[in-house]
């Protein structure tokens, strides 16, 4: 399996510096591959360690430096301006229950000799934002289901050449390899074992043991939440709405339950990594909504309707764009969708430094042009808007300055 491209930055010593790297992402995503796979690489394997395992709960409590016993050399005295040697490995680490006051205590004795990377999905990604005993120490970096650069793994990466939003439009036609690999993945989804197992029917036992796990173990040992039968139920009801602002009173009339409650367990499959939301852009716009959410899963494959599975798959996929733009730290990247109270809509607008950069409309197969990106261009003031189209493998045709439309494999071919 190719290594995800996110090795080239949240394991890239110029991008860290001292600090420790902070690995977070879906549960089944690969991030323990990618680790290990680094640590194979530099030949420091043995210095990885899984919170989940026996043998490590045990040696920790035997001695909680049990790691330097894998390190065959004295720990120099402190320098600031050494760079580290070693890469040390703990995954799950955040389990343990003063985990932040450890890591500290690591970080401030060992880190001129050793780079930590820390790896977890939900509890990590919580845990980490309570409390700022860490904070200097660390940077934080999400890694989410593949997309096509993720498999095809080509090419030397170079994060100042990368195109942003601003930045003059290199059109490429992709390779035949690339294509054949955006439609894997649309139909297959971006996590690695049943992608690369590459049976629908695999993938689909697959799927549901996933969703059981998020919404079984991962929700009741992350939250309080004990009623898993209904916030099973809840999750089952998600997927037909996704696409449209989410009304969280529906869904509590559906399950008889109070507002504050359902809002509630949505929380919960979000820190689970289920689903995300996608707020509304209402700045100055007349008559725009805002307050509901969209609602989207890292599993796109979830949906039987086409429409909705593409729409879902680039929503994913422009997630780690942005992602990637602000952890290399070319801007300060956000994403919102569009709609007004008279139901003009536009799938997604990119923001960048509090501005809008990108207006996307996704199609599945109509190339005629959406007049609504064509009317919220204007009004947003958005210098590019590009209308992605799914079921064609050549088309780019500009309709007005700076509008286009495209294929999804010309898109994807643009994003890291």
């Amino acid at each position: 399996m190719s290594m995800a491209r996110i090795k080239d930055w949240a394991l890239n010593s110029d991008f860290l510096g001292r600090r420790m790297s902070f690995i977070t992402g879906p549960r089944q995503v690969g991030k323990t591959t990618l680790v290990q796979m680094h640590l194979k690489r530099i030949k420091q394997e043995n210095l990885y360690y899984n919170w989940d395992t026996i043998t490590a709960k045990r040696k920790f409590s035997e001695n909680p430096l049990f790691f330097l016993e894998n390190i065959h050399e004295a720990v120099p005295a402190p320098d600031e301006l050494a760079i580290p040697r070693y890469w040390v490995v703990l995954d799950e680490f955040h389990k343990y229950r003063d985990w932040k006051g450890l890591l500290k205590g690591y970080y401030d004795e060992l880190g001129h000799f050793i780079r930590f990377i820390i790896c977890g999905s939900a509890r990590l990604d919580f845990f980490r934002k309570s409390g700022e005993s860490l904070i200097g120490r660390y940077f934080p970096f999400k890694m989410y289901p593949m997309g096509p650069w993720d498999v095809l793994n080509t090419g030397i990466f170079n994060y100042n050449s990368a195109w942003i939003p601003g930045k003059k439009i290199p059109f490429v036609k992709p390779h035949a390899g690339f294509r054949e690999t955006v439609s894997q993945l649309i139909s297959l989804t971006g996590f690695p074992e049943p992608f690369f197992n590459g049976r629908k029917e695999y993938y689909r036992r697959w799927q549901n043991a996933h969703i059981s796990l998020l919404t079984g173990e991962e929700v009741r040992d992350l939250s309080k939440i004990s009623d898993i039968d209904r916030i099973q139920l809840l999750a089952s009801l998600l997927p037909e709405r996704v696409g449209a602002p989410l009304s969280i009173n529906s869904l509590a009339d559906t399950l008889k339950c109070a507002h504050a409650t359902v809002k509630n367990w949505l929380q919960a499959l979000s820190l689970v990594y289920l689903i995300f939301f996608i707020p509304p852009y209402a700045s100055s716009l007349a008559r725009s909504i805002k307050k509901e959410q969209k609602i989207y899963f890292w599993d796109w494959g979830i949906h039987k309707n086409e429409g909705k599975r593409f729409e879902n798959f680039m929503a994913v996929q422009i997630i780690k764009a942005i992602s990637a733009w602000n952890e290399w730290g070319l801007g300060k990247f956000s994403l919102y969708y569009i709609r007004t109270k008279d139901g003009r809509e536009t799938d997604f607008l990119i923001v960048n430094e509090g501005k809008p950069a990108l207006l996307i409309e996704t199609k599945t197969s109509n190339a005629q042009l959406d007049r609504d990106l064509i009317y919220f261009k204007e009004k947003t003031g958005a210098p590019l808007a590009f209308q992605v189209v799914m079921n064609s493998d050549e088309l780019l045709t500009q309709k007005a300055p700076s509008v286009f439309i495209m294929d999804v494999n010309r898109f994807l071919f643009l994003l890291p």
